[in-house]
């Protein structure tokens, strides 16, 4: 029996491909609006859903005329840090405190080898007039960043950039949950997709890994607002620090500043792995407790805020982001808080003005 096949017309492939396109484009944007929009660095980077990692808890408000960022010529207080300090949430505290601060970045330390070479000399030469320099940087990047500072050859920071340092100066309240001005992308959507089915079949964590974010199982539901709160979501740099050696590194630059009469501080911020998960946890490399390394050496001063951030991350709901790896507004202001007290201590000459 033969059966004769009748070509398709033109007008039925036209309307056949018409009608695939607007079924393909109303999936995508389904799953715009299921997905929710895109706010953390780690739901971005790692494809995980925001509607499952997104903050649901309220922040508060900064008021904008905190966030003054006074020129290095009069600053009494010079920050050097990166993007936990670049939206200059928590120094909006020292600020409401009367202090003068300035913010430099690790960026600007990149291109600049003079003033790596002899960090106190060259911030005297560039103007700055101020006792007291705080160096911050997360504690994944740190000991990097403490080779490099102290030797110039030596490039700033690796894969850093991995992350959006382009904080709103003025930090979110609430987050908005749909908004097509900025579409998330049918290809991030099936990817996101794809982690929402292994995130529901208990999958082993090994099998979580997403680009560079890890997925851990966490009873997290007293510390995180997100829907998903059996798992938190981790930048997996946080999993592969190399043991920390370098202190001689912290001396030289310690003793460069103070011989051009500034005293650092320094400002080690704990990995949301750290807070959350403990010391050195499904670390690749034997940990190093970096704080405890720097109150060895009287003449450091450098706040153990590892120990603060632990407690405080159990009292104060999504104390870090859920989907992102840096703190949340509420985390900026303790932050804040616990070192404008303990600036103002440090100014009365009062004995370990960073302790608890």
């Amino acid at each position: 029996m033969n059966v004769h096949l009748q070509p398709i017309s033109f007008r039925k492939y036209s309307l056949i491909l018409i009608y695939s396109l607007l079924a393909m484009a109303m999936i995508a944007w389904c799953m715009e609006i299921y997905f929710e929009k895109l706010y953390g660095d780690l739901t971005r980077i790692g494809n995980f859903p925001e509607r499952s990692f997104g903050w649901q808890s309220p922040q508060p408000a900064v008021l904008p005329e905190n966030f003054k960022d006074y020129p290095l010529a009069e600053a009494d207080i010079l920050v050097i840090g990166d993007s936990f300090s670049v939206s200059r949430v928590w120094q909006s505290k020292l600020i409401a405190d009367g202090l003068k601060v300035g913010t430099m970045t690790w960026q600007e330390l990149k291109t600049d080898e003079a003033l790596r070479a002899d960090l106190g000399e060259a911030l005297r030469a560039a103007g700055f007039k101020g006792r007291y320099v705080i160096i911050e940087s997360i504690e994944r990047l740190f000991q990097g960043r403490m080779k490099a500072l102290s030797n110039s050859r030596e490039p700033i920071v690796k894969h850093e950039l991995i992350l959006n340092s382009n904080f709103p100066m003025y930090p979110l309240v609430k987050r908005e949950r749909v908004s097509f001005n900025k579409l998330n992308g049918a290809d991030w959507g099936v990817k996101a997709l794809y982690n929402n089915i292994k995130l529901s079949l208990n999958l082993p964590e090994k099998h979580l890994k997403s680009g560079a974010v890890q997925a851990v199982k966490f009873d997290g539901c007293q510390v995180f607002s997100h829907r998903l709160c059996d798992y938190a979501i981790f930048v997996d740099g946080d999993f592969k620090k190399n043991t920390f050696n370098s202190i001689d590194n912290v001396l030289t630059v310690n003793k460069s500043l103070q011989t051009a009469g500034i005293q650092p501080i320094w400002l080690v911020v704990p990995d949301k792995s750290t807070v959350y998960l403990g010391y050195g946890k499904l670390n690749k490399h034997p940990y190093q407790n970096i704080w405890q390394k720097l109150a060895e050496y009287p003449e450091i001063i450098a706040p153990d805020i590892g120990t603060p951030f632990i407690q405080q991350s159990h009292l104060i709901k999504d104390f870090y982001m859920p989907n992102d790896t840096h703190l949340s507004t509420n985390g900026f202001l303790y932050l804040g808080d616990f070192m404008s007290k303990g600036l103002h201590k440090l100014q009365a000459n009062q004995p370990n003005p960073f302790s608890q």
